[in-house]
């Protein structure tokens, strides 16, 4: 009789244990648990996003021209030596010109065969060569005496006359100061018109706007008499570089 006690205070422990192990706690235990838990989550940030634009008007100081030469042969060496001897005219006459040999650069050069279309076959006519370089010229009231001078000497090919600026990075930056300027202009009339005050400004994304160039193409020159080409006058006009810049910002309220 006197081992019975024993037994049930041992009996009591295992069943607590066994409650611990399984999950079971208190009441008091529990609830304590949950509110240690609770974690305050914070306010989303209010924003508004808006597009800003900005640009620049400025003259264009250098011009971009692509001029050269193409040439037949029945064969193909005879089409590229041909060229070769045509083009170093055309070359000196641009030295004399005072242009820099690093202002002349070819940017394209090709030789293929030619062929024609009788009675309904494709026939073998021989081989043509084509040679393009780009010039930079700074002197733009002189760009139509090149473009004369060249044509005077062989040249018979005029693909393309564009303007830029040497000062065109800076000159997107002035743009973007623009866009920024507009985009701040417009959140904040939009947040005054809601009642509310901007903040910061949280992203800005720049978006890349393609720049217009103003351009000349001639892609053939016809085969001018010499009395046509010494009286030719070509004509290029300048005109305005309009630099864009668009900027896309969020702003906090």
């Amino acid at each position: 009789m006197k081992n019975i006690p024993t037994v049930r205070t041992l009996s009591c422990t295992l069943l607590l244990g066994m409650s611990i192990i399984s999950g079971w706690v208190p009441a008091a235990y529990a609830q304590t648990s949950v509110q240690s838990s609770e974690v305050v989550a914070p306010a989303a940030l209010r924003t508004i996003t808006v597009t800003g634009h900005g640009e620049v008007t400025v003259q264009p100081d250098i011009a971009y021209i692509q001029l050269g030469l193409y040439t037949t042969g029945k064969t193909a060496r005879e089409a590229q030596e041909k060229n070769a001897q045509q083009f170093k005219t055309i070359h000196n006459a641009l030295i004399r010109l005072q242009i820099a040999e690093k202002d002349i650069q070819t940017v394209r050069f090709s030789t293929m065969p030619e062929y024609t279309w009788e009675n309904n076959k494709q026939q073998f006519k021989g081989y043509q060569v084509e040679q393009i370089v780009q010039i930079k010229y700074r002197n733009l009231e002189k760009i139509g005496q090149v473009m004369d001078t060249a044509v005077a000497v062989g040249a018979n090919r005029i693909e393309n006359v564009w303007f830029s600026s040497e000062k065109i990075e800076e000159h997107k930056l002035a743009a973007m100061d623009k866009a920024m300027d507009n985009a701040r202009l417009k959140a904040e009339r939009i947040a005054k018109h809601a009642g509310v005050k901007i903040k910061d400004i949280v992203q800005i994304t720049d978006n890349i706007t393609p720049q217009p160039i103003p351009m000349y193409r001639q892609s053939v020159v016809a085969d001018y008499s010499a009395q046509e080409k010494s009286n030719a006058s070509s004509q290029v006009y300048p005109g305005e570089l309009k630099i864009e810049s668009t900027v896309t910002a969020t702003y906090s309220y």
